[in-house]
């Protein structure tokens, strides 16, 4: 076992914030499944944008890559909320959850044909990525105590949520618009009882509240009104 002076050191030594890589967390949510190859640019650039409103909009919540977070009946609700706006201000007539059994391998085009059986005219495709920042303050040399490490508040989470949206139209799989979000959780526990979890869910959270006023704002745009002002 270490001298007990080294143990300190090696405590301290984890007491900074190394702070977020937000380029890496973009890789996360950019998994590949909504790019295209070079042979289909021209055919997306033939297509036209032919949305109406009121429009009937499926939404499809990407499942996470990872274990450390999902999508909880507190998110949907939140996203129920934005979904009742939609509806109220003209812009949309119906927004459903694209059932799950229909979604096959997750594609563009298995989520555009669900969609279209579903009679959706347009596809809203959201998906959430994680990072979490891990530290020390210095009140964890109280660790070493080992019940330190369960009363002492000691260890840190901070947690990033990125939170991306894409609106596409079900038959020409033209995009009409994109919509990005983000939140920030922190959490201080003992270091023996601290879990990741819980700042991933402050920040998807906050992430997700945000989010709705931007589809809002992004729809209102699309449907030629001012983006700040309810009708």
């Amino acid at each position: 076992m270490p001298p007990r002076p080294l143990l300190i050191v090696l405590v301290l030594c984890g007491c900074h914030a190394t702070g977020f890589d937000r380029d890496a967390l973009r890789e996360r949510l950019n998994d590949g499944t909504l790019q295209s190859p070079d042979a289909a640019v021209a055919e997306a650039r033939a297509a036209r944008p032919q949305l109406k409103f009121p429009c009937r909009v499926a939404v499809h919540l990407r499942p996470p890559g990872g274990g450390d977070w999902r999508w909880t009946p507190e998110d949907r609700a939140a996203m129920e909320g934005w979904a009742a706006a939609l509806k109220k201000e003209g812009l949309a007539s119906d927004v459903f959850p694209l059932p799950e059994m229909l979604v096959g391998e997750g594609k563009v085009k298995d989520l555009r044909l669900a969609a279209a059986k579903c009679g959706a005219d347009v596809l809203f495709v959201v998906r959430g990525a994680a990072q979490v920042d891990g530290y020390l303050n210095w009140a964890a040399v109280l660790n070493l105590t080992v019940v330190g490490g369960y009363v002492v508040p000691a260890s840190h989470r901070d947690a990033l949520f990125l939170m991306e949206g894409l609106l596409l139209d079900v038959d020409n799989e033209y995009v009409y618009a994109g919509v990005q979000t983000e939140g920030v959780g922190k959490v201080v526990r003992p270091t023996f009882l601290v879990e990741d979890k819980d700042a991933v869910s402050r920040a998807k959270a906050e992430a997700v509240a945000r989010f709705g006023g931007e589809v809002l704002r992004r729809m209102r745009v699309l449907a030629g009104r001012d983006p700040d002002v309810p009708r």
